[in-house]
């Protein structure tokens, strides 16, 4: 394979954690387990002047589920540039797929911390995700 063939025109520049909320639920929970309630969200910028992008990516677990183990709320904001003429808006799917797995390993490693059992969040679909961000607003749109 030739290694000129295989580089993403898409540069990760940096990621920081912007936010993390944890709150353990103090109050009876469930013995026969719980099943993991999470939502993901992306916020996209892009600066087409500079070939510049950053997502922010936002998970809430186990928001307004009474008997869940704890309440978490996680922010982070990646930037990337792109090289070349191309569009950049054109790479928002794969600029998140590279972001996901850094919010998975926050997720994993604080629960973890917090002496409960580590939580890992599952694989996403990312296009279906953005599929269904866009039909959702056009849904509020009309």
């Amino acid at each position: 394979m030739d290694g000129r063939t295989s580089i993403s025109s898409l540069k990760f520049l940096n990621y920081i954690v912007n936010k993390v909320n944890y709150k353990t639920n103090n109050t009876e929970i469930k013995k026969d387990g719980w099943k993991l309630n999470f939502d993901i969200k992306n916020t996209t910028k892009v600066n087409q002047e500079k070939n510049k992008m950053s997502i922010v990516l936002n998970v809430d677990i186990f928001k307004g589920v009474e008997d869940a183990p704890f309440y978490m709320e996680i922010e982070i904001i990646g930037y990337f540039e792109l090289q070349g003429e191309d569009d950049i808006t054109r790479y928002e799917a794969n600029a998140i797929a590279i972001m996901y797995p850094y919010l998975r390993a926050i997720v994993s490693t604080y629960t973890a911390s917090a002496n409960i059992a580590p939580v890992i969040l599952p694989a996403i679909n990312v296009n279906a995700m953005l599929k269904r961000k866009k039909e959702e607003q056009k849904l509020e749109e009309n």
